[in-house]
C-alpha cells in the first residue's frame, strides 16, 4: 500500500500485470554498426550493461523500482560503442490498449566515451482503457558522451503513470532530459542525475498540464559529486479545474564538488481558483566553493496580455491557449521531431479548448 499525502493518494496498490505484446521500437533508418539496440528481454550481453540493484535507488518510492525489476514486460537495452553517434532520434512508442493495458518497462542505456544519441519515449493509451504504467530508465553516460532523453506521456484520464529515471554521468559527459506530462489521472515522475566526475553536465526541461482531477507528483534531483559539474532544472506548467501538483526540485552539492553550478526554476500558471500547487525547491551544500540558485513562481495569467489578445478579436479561451503555448514553446522547440511537436500541440489545444 502506497500513500502520498501531498497529492492525496492513499492506500494505492499495484494492479495485476499482463504481457505487453505490441511492437514498440520505431526506426525509420538503419542504425550505425556501433549502436546495439535490443528489446530488454532479448539482451544477452550482460557484461556491457551495469545493472542497478533495486536497493541502490529509491526513485518514486521503495516499492516502484523493485516492482519493475520483478515484473517488467517490456523495455530496451541500448549500447553505444566508443566514438559512435546515432544520426537520427530513436523512437520507442508504447500504446496501451484493451489487449495490452499494463506496461512495466525497464530501459538500460550505456554510452561509451565520445558517443551520442537521442532517444524518444512516447507513452499513450486508447481512450477507454484503464491503463497502468510503471517504468524505470537507467543511463550510464561515460566520458564526453551525450545522451538526450525525451519522454512524452499522453495517457488518458483513467490511467495511472509512474516513472523512475536515473543517470550516472562521467567526466565531461552530458545527459539532457525533456519530459512532457499531459495525461493520466495520477502521475508520479522522478528524475535523478548523478554528476559523478569533473565537468559533467545535466539539463532537465519539464512541461506539464493538469486539468480535471489530475494529480501530479514531480521530483527532479541533481546530485553534484564531481568538480565543475553543471546542472539546470526548468519546469513550466499550467493547472486548471481541480488539479493537484507537487513539484520537488533538489540540487545537492556533495563534498569535492567545488566550482560546480546548479540552477532550478519552476513557473506555473493557475487557470482556476480550485487548483492546488506546491513547489518545493531545495539546495543542499556540503562544499564551500559552489554556486546554486533556485526560483519558483505561481500565478494567474497576466491580465494585460489577456486583454491585448482579446482586444484583437480572440476569445478568452483562445487567448489563454496562446499564452500557455508561448510559455511552453522554449521547451517544445527542443523536441527534434515535428510530428511529435504537432501531437503535443493538438493535445494541449484539446484540453484547454474543451475546458
Amino acid at each position: 500500500m502506497i500513500t502520498w499525502k501531498r497529492i492525496k493518494l492513499e492506500n494505492y496498490s499495484f494492479p495485476k500485470i499482463y504481457n505487453y505484446r505490441k511492437e514498440f521500437i520505431k526506426l525509420t533508418d538503419e542504425l550505425p554498426d556501433g549502436v546495439k539496440l535490443e528489446k530488454i528481454n532479448d539482451a544477452i550481453d550482460r557484461k556491457k550493461i551495469n545493472w542497478l540493484y533495486a536497493d541502490e535507488v529509491n526513485g518514486m518510492g521503495k516499492e516502484f523500482v523493485p516492482f519493475v525489476n520483478e515484473h517488467y514486460n517490456s523495455g530496451i537495452s541500448l549500447y553505444l560503442q566508443r566514438n559512435t553517434k546515432a544520426p537520427n532520434p530513436i523512437v520507442i512508442e508504447f500504446n496501451m490498449d484493451e489487449e495490452n493495458p499494463t506496461l512495466v518497462d525497464k530501459n538500460i542505456i550505456v554510452a561509451e566515451p565520445n558517443s551520442e544519441a537521442t532517444i524518444i519515449f512516447h507513452y499513450h493509451s486508447d481512450e477507454k482503457v484503464e491503463a497502468f504504467h510503471n517504468g524505470f530508465t537507467e543511463i550510464h553516460a561515460k566520458e564526453n558522451s551525450t545522451i538526450n532523453i525525451i519522454k512524452i506521456q499522453r495517457m488518458n484520464n483513467l490511467s495511472h503513470n509512474f516513472d523512475t529515471n536515473i543517470a550516472y554521468v562521467k567526466g565531461e559527459g552530458k545527459v539532457n532530459w525533456i519530459t512532457v506530462e499531459l495525461g493520466s489521472l495520477i502521475t508520479g515522475a522522478n528524475y535523478t542525475t548523478y554528476l559523478d566526475e569533473v565537468a559533467s553536465e545535466s539539463n532537465l526541461s519539464s512541461i506539464y498540464l493538469g486539468d480535471g482531477n489530475r494529480k501530479l507528483d514531480l521530483s527532479y534531483s541533481m546530485i553534484h559529486k564531481g568538480p565543475r559539474s553543471v546542472s539546470n532544472i526548468e519546469g513550466r506548467g499550467a493547472l486548471m479545474d481541480n488539479a493537484i501538483k507537487v513539484f520537488r526540485g533538489n540540487i545537492d552539492f556533495k563534498k569535492d564538488a567545488r566550482l560546480s553550478k546548479g540552477n532550478e526554476e519552476e513557473y506555473v500558471i493557475l487557470l482556476s481558483p480550485s487548483v492546488k500547487s506546491d513547489s518545493i525547491p531545495a539546495l543542499f551544500c556540503h562544499e564551500d566553493d559552489v554556486q546554486g540558485e533556485h526560483a519558483a513562481s505561481a500565478g494567474q495569467i497576466n491580465e494585460d496580455q489577456l486583454f491585448y489578445l482579446m482586444s484583437r478579436g480572440l476569445s478568452e479561451k483562445k487567448s489563454k491557449k496562446l499564452i500557455i503555448e508561448g510559455a511552453f514553446k522554449p521547451i517544445l522547440d527542443k523536441i527534434p521531431l515535428e510530428e511529435l511537436k504537432e501531437l503535443i500541440g493538438l493535445e494541449i489545444e484539446r484540453r484547454l479548448m474543451n475546458a
